[in-house]
């Protein structure tokens, strides 16, 4: 009789184990479940169009020529709208224009979407969030329109892709990238940003000699070239190269290891830092003229990381003009008046293009095709000591800034009658791509 009740009680307790084991078994399924699906998530996704309405040239193919650049931000633009605005916005990462192909013109990109607790979103999400945006649908010859741009929408394809798809994908849109390189897909934007560009502002409001202060993010390219204090500007060309003025550089200044760039913040002495490695001087240097050819490139020991403060101005193509008059920016920690204090915020002045008859009236034969000149006649607004190296920026219709040109020297700082001059870009394109590849 004991013996039953004992074997009665031990099947009680193995029982009891079970149920609680079981229990215990369901709640820890619960839990890793939800902490599965709560986990952070990246997609990646392939994509393409043909626009219909778009001629094909071969400068498309060149991920680093300015027709490429001024398409691929347009159609940036217009794909960081599409689903920005879309119910898929949480979800939105960014979209990068990788390159393009002939036949009108074929579009590949890519676009990442992410998330954290929820499902990954689905191709034909995506695929149907890009229909949706467009407009004036033709039946009939098969095409809708993404705002300027009439599509093709036979050609229309969205393909999830792996991560390492999307890198050697990413490698591929890097201009003059190297295949060996290994980078990494930019992942520090949230959905409400775009991927960095060159010369986009980041923050848009309005010493240089009668000059305003700047605000962070405003004037992203600038550089303060320090040799334990602020001597020179510069801006950021790439993430690995800055340019500035050749005269910065003379001896006793001309060891790179002398040399500290700072960039990112508009205080002086702030910001991010970097090391030279290297500078280049241009070769024709004070050659026939003591500020001819007032150029040099410097190499990063260490590359840039690109973020809304810290950002490359465009470089225009040394065909490109920049007509007598257009209004442009010139920005820099130089002194506040011939001969003054320096700033601790970066100045920024609104000068205009001078033309070279002008220019000559003023310098006579100092004045060389090399050169362009900027200013206010007047003698309002001017850069000074300490601006050398900076950069007279000006913008284009489409929103963006390029490099026209970059401070050398002047007669004073705002002197009546006579502008400042400025190393002119498009004359020295040519050198600074063999030089930096850029």
């Amino acid at each position: 009789m004991k013996t039953t009740r004992s074997i009665l009680i031990t099947i009680l307790i193995i029982c009891g184990l079970a149920v609680i084991i079981a229990v215990v078994v369901a709640v820890l399924a619960i839990f890793l479940t939800k902490a599965a699906s709560s986990s952070p998530w990246k997609v990646y996704y392939k994509g393409n169009f043909r626009i219909l309405n778009v001629p094909y040239n071969d400068n498309l193919a060149t991920s680093s020529s300015m027709e490429f650049f001024v398409l691929a931000n347009k159609i940036h633009a217009q794909l960081t709208s599409v689903y920005s605005k879309s119910s898929l916005s949480n979800q939105f990462g960014f979209a990068q224009v990788i390159e393009f192909s002939s036949g009108s013109v074929k579009v590949l990109f890519i676009l990442q979407f992410r998330g954290n607790g929820s499902t990954p979103t689905a191709v034909g999400a995506i695929n149907e969030t890009f229909h949706q945006s467009l407009t004036q649908r033709n039946k009939f010859n098969q095409s809708g329109n993404l705002d300027d741009f009439i599509i093709d929408l036979t050609s229309i394809q969205f393909t999830e892709i792996s991560k390492e798809k999307a890198n050697a994908l990413f490698i591929k849109a890097m201009p003059n990238s190297n295949a060996t390189t290994t980078t990494e897909i930019p992942t520090t934007f949230t959905s409400k940003e775009e991927p960095p560009t060159c010369g986009s502002q980041f923050r848009a409001t309005s010493k240089i000699v009668g000059g305003t202060d700047s605000e962070d993010g405003e004037w992203p390219w600038q550089v303060s070239l320090q040799v334990g204090y602020h001597r020179c500007g510069a801006a950021i060309i790439s993430d690995s190269w800055l340019i500035s003025a050749a005269h910065c550089f003379q001896t006793p200044l001309s060891k790179p290891s002398q040399w500290q760039a700072y960039m990112g913040s508009v205080e002086l002495r702030q910001g991010t830092r970097r090391d030279i490695k290297r500078i280049i001087i241009h070769p024709s240097y004070g050659a026939s003229n003591a500020n001819n050819y007032d150029v040099a490139v410097l190499e990063l020991l260490n590359p840039l990381h690109f973020s809304k403060f810290i950002q490359p101005i465009c470089l225009p193509s040394s065909s490109k003009i920049f007509p007598d008059g257009q209004h442009c920016t010139v920005t820099g920690w130089g002194a506040l008046a011939f001969k003054g204090q320096l700033p601790d915020i970066l100045q920024q002045g609104n000068v205009d293009i001078i033309s070279e008859e002008t220019c000559k009236k003023a310098y006579g034969r100092l004045i060389t095709p090399i050169m362009l000149c900027a200013g206010i006649l007047t003698g309002e607004v001017d850069s000074c000591q300490g601006d050398s190296g900076g950069p007279l920026a000006c913008k284009q219709s489409d929103g963006f800034w390029f490099l026209a040109g970059i401070v050398s020297f002047g007669n004073g700082c705002a002197t009546p009658g006579f502008p400042g001059v400025y190393t002119r870009v498009t004359a020295i394109r040519e050198w600074v791509q063999e030089q930096t590849g850029v």
